[in-house]
């Protein structure tokens, strides 16, 4: 086995097209946070990244994009704003631990890889599964909603007609290239979660999102759709689009208006406009939020781990995360 480590800007037309070839051998690895566009995009902002390129006997069999750290330990390319990631290969067998050891890293931790990886099961963390929820619109919207707890169908109806006798018809913009959109879509959220505020103190974060907003690729295009009333702004949704799919990343509303459901109304609003561009999903990532598991219809399974290039330090390290995980369950218990 030979790898090469290389910056993502260094990688020529035959392995972006080799790159783009191994994509296709699963719809999960479709997704656009594992394409080489996003891994560019990243590559532009930050200079740490990097792209490992495995070759057994003159052939690529796969790459791992990764960002480097001080301490010689890889993160997800473009992280925290990664939502899935993995090699991106051939199907051929090998060993990860030796194409960590080769790159020079000390270990490479992941938060969301495809289950279907097989050759990173055993990296895995201990209980670390996470479905990704997916709403699905292979049927069509219609008989997606049809098809959801009346609940939801009830609510969703009665949310917009109050909405729209308080503040006026509502409408949704599905693309908008306005970086001042975007900008306030990141207040909301910044608003709400400390995660973002963290997010946004990396400058880097946001050339990331505003370049992915103006980009027309077909395997990754950031596409931010906007919910309206009359020209009032209410909500946001920042996806990433792959070809016939959708991938949720950002969603916030104005929270003077909460008591309108506005994150579940513009989601099914996305969804619907979704469905009449040929869009046959809209993959809303992985956790346990409770909007996730009642709008999704379909779900794929992810996992954390962490692959160590010393046996000896991934036993060490395992070890602790089990005695901290056993103290947990028994002071809880």
């Amino acid at each position: 086995m030979r790898v090469t480590v290389i910056r993502p800007g260094d990688l020529g037309p035959s392995e972006a097209a080799l790159w783009a070839q191994f994509q296709q051998l699963s719809p999960v690895m479709l997704n656009p946070f594992l394409s080489l566009t996003y891994v560019q995009v990243v590559g532009r902002a930050r200079s740490n990244a990097r792209i490992a390129v495995v070759e057994e006997n003159g052939q690529i069999q796969a790459f791992l994009p990764y960002e480097l750290t001080p301490r010689r330990i890889a993160m997800p390319i473009g992280w925290p704003l990664n939502n899935l990631q993995g090699f991106i290969a051939s199907g051929v067998s090998f060993d990860p631990r030796s194409v960590v050891r080769a790159a020079s890293l000390r270990g490479w931790r992941f938060n969301a890889v495809p289950a279907e990886q097989r050759l990173l099961t055993p990296y895995h963390y201990r209980d670390a599964a996470v479905l990704c929820q997916v709403i699905d619109l292979s049927g069509g919207y219609a008989s997606y909603l049809q098809n959801r707890p009346r609940s939801i169908r009830r609510e969703a109806g009665r949310t917009r007609r109050a909405a729209e006798r308080a503040i006026g018809p509502l409408s949704l913009e599905w693309r908008s290239r306005n970086p001042e959109h975007l900008r306030r879509l990141m207040e909301w959220k910044s608003a709400k979660y400390e995660g973002t505020q963290r997010l946004l103190a990396d400058p880097t974060s946001m050339r990331i999102l505003e370049e992915l907003m103006v980009t027309d690729n077909p395997e990754c295009s950031g596409v931010l759709s906007l919910l309206f009333a009359g020209n009032r702004m209410l909500a946001a949704d920042y996806k990433l689009q792959s070809n016939s799919t959708c991938y949720g990343w950002f969603t916030g509303y104005d929270s003077t208006l909460s008591h309108y459901a506005l994150g579940t109304m513009i989601l099914l609003a996305v969804a619907e406009a979704a469905d009449r561009g040929c869009v046959d999903g809209l993959d809303l990532g992985p956790g346990q939020d409770n909007y996730k598991r009642r709008l999704g219809n379909r779900t794929y399974p992810v996992n954390g781990g962490v692959v160590w290039s010393c046996r000896l330090e991934g036993m060490v390290r395992a070890g602790y995360r089990w005695l901290v995980h056993e103290r947990s369950a028994h002071s809880t218990g």
